[in-house]
């Protein structure tokens, strides 16, 4: 925490998180993040950054609790007495995990702000060339042939676990289902009620969606 609030004054170097961080931008090869590479691993810092907070607030109030039982106060008053959690990662949070304001020196997390900036206002490089009917990215060559057939085989294997495993509905030896083993739905005349925020409550319960089989007992009979 103290390194977290440590103030900058004129040497940002004698910052152990921004040297941490320095170390965290540097490529393999001797380079440099840049902004859309970067924030993620900043974000990561912040996050833990966050836990440790909530973990400095829990400790902060369990040890004045316990100042104000060594003097005599009951267990209650004293948890009475004692700031609470809020308070106490309010005050964490102010010191060093929002932007400087009230003229306060800008520390190391709130630096991701700028990088935020850069990162959604400049364009990303382009990582996609194409040669041919060809497709590189970045390290990664292949056809439309082969991106198609992948695509197909993907269909396929849904199909075999939604209709075979799932539905149990036999399929032929092409993967094609004889229909008139499924209950048909007609998606166009579907409706939904995106008002509704009653718990369960869905299109499928709707009074006004018909379908041809029991909902609740069609895939149970089947078995």
């Amino acid at each position: 925490i103290a390194l977290f609030n440590q103030p900058l004054q004129d040497d940002e170097y004698k910052s152990i998180v921004i040297s941490g961080l320095a170390v965290l931008g540097m490529r393999e090869d001797d380079g440099w993040l840049d902004a859309e590479d970067y924030t993620p691993k900043y974000s990561a810092v912040i996050k833990l950054a966050r836990l440790m907070v909530v973990q400095e607030a829990y400790g902060r109030r369990r040890e004045a609790i316990g100042q104000y039982e060594n003097r005599g106060l009951s267990t209650k008053r004293a948890k009475e007495k004692a700031s609470s959690h809020y308070v106490l990662t309010r005050g964490l949070v102010h010191a060093f995990m929002t932007m400087a304001h009230d003229g306060k020196d800008p520390k190391p997390m709130q630096y991701r702000s700028y990088g935020f900036k850069i990162r959604y206002t400049t364009t990303a490089e382009g990582k996609i060339q194409w040669i041919g009917d060809d497709i590189l990215y970045p390290h990664i060559r292949f056809s439309m042939t082969k991106f198609r057939s992948m695509v197909h085989g993907l269909v396929g294997e849904a199909r075999e676990e939604l209709f075979g495993k799932l539905m149990m509905v036999k399929m032929s030896a092409d993967q094609e289902v004889d229909m008139k083993q499924v209950p048909p739905i007609h998606w166009d005349k579907i409706v939904d009620q995106p008002s509704e925020t009653k718990v369960g409550w869905s299109f499928l319960v709707d009074e006004r969606n018909q379908f041809a089989a029991c909902k609740q007992w069609w895939l149970y009979e089947r078995m």
